[in-house]
C-alpha cells in the first residue's frame, strides 16, 4: 500500500491543514507533471497519477481516516453497523428518502396538468423538509470534523484509544457523507 502521507510529505495525522496540503501538492505535481518529465523517464504519468490520488484521498476527511487506519493496521471490513449517535437519524433519513422517491415517481407518472398541480403542495413540503434535513446532516458533519480535530490534538497520546475513536469517527463520516449526497440528489430532483 502506498503511504499517501509520505508521498505528499505530510505527517501521518487524522487532521491536515487543507491549504498546506494544497501548496505541497501543487509543488510536487509541478515537478512530476508529464510535460516536465524527461523522455527517458520510465513512466512519468505514474508519479503524477499517484500524486493526484494521494491529494484526493488526503483532502477528504473520510478517505484520509480510512487510509490512516489502514496504514495503522486497523481493519474496517465488516463495520456496517450504524453508529449509535446516528441511529435515530438513520431511520428518519431512510424513510424520508423513500417518501421523496415515491413522490418523484408519482410526479414522473403524472400525465395531466391537474395531476401535476395536485402534487405541487407535497413537492413544496418535501423541498422544505429536504432543506431542513440537509442542514441537520451538514451540522452533524461539521461537528464530526471538529471532533476529528480534537482527536488530532491527542494523536500522539494513547494511540489505541485514539485509533478506536477514529474508527468510530470514520463510520460516522461514511454515513453522513452518503446521506448528504443522497439528500442533495433528491433536493436537485425535486427542483426540476
Amino acid at each position: 500500500m502506498i503511504d499517501y502521507f509520505a508521498l505528499l510529505q505530510q505527517p501521518r495525522r487524522p487532521w491536515l491543514d487543507a491549504e498546506e496540503l494544497k501548496q505541497k501538492y501543487h509543488q510536487l505535481a509541478a515537478q512530476a507533471h508529464p510535460d516536465r518529465q524527461s523522455i527517458d523517464s520510465k513512466n512519468p504519468n505514474t508519479d503524477f497519477a499517484r500524486l493526484n490520488d494521494a491529494y484526493r484521498v488526503l483532502l477528504d476527511p473520510k478517505l484520509r481516516l480510512h487510509h490512516l487506519l489502514s496504514l495503522e493496521g486497523m481493519s474496517l471490513a465488516g463495520d456496517k453497523d450504524v453508529p449509535d449517535k446516528l441511529g435515530d437519524l438513520f431511520a428518519q433519513t431512510g424513510t424520508f428518502i423513500h417518501e421523496v422517491d415515491r413522490l418523484l415517481k408519482e410526479t414522473k407518472e403524472a400525465n395531466s396538468a391537474l395531476s401535476k398541480s395536485l402534487l405541487q403542495s407535497e413537492i413544496l413540503e418535501k423541498q422544505s423538509r429536504t432543506k431542513d434535513l440537509l442542514d441537520r446532516l451538514n451540522m452533524l458533519y461539521q461537528g464530526a470534523l471538529q471532533e476529528l480535530q480534537a482527536l488530532d490534538r491527542i494523536w500522539s497520546g494513547d494511540r489505541q484509544q485514539v485509533l478506536s475513536a477514529m474508527r468510530d469517527m470514520y463510520q460516522r463520516l461514511a454515513y453522513l457523507t452518503r446521506w448528504i449526497s443522497q439528500i442533495e440528489e433528491r433536493q436537485f430532483q425535486l427542483s426540476i
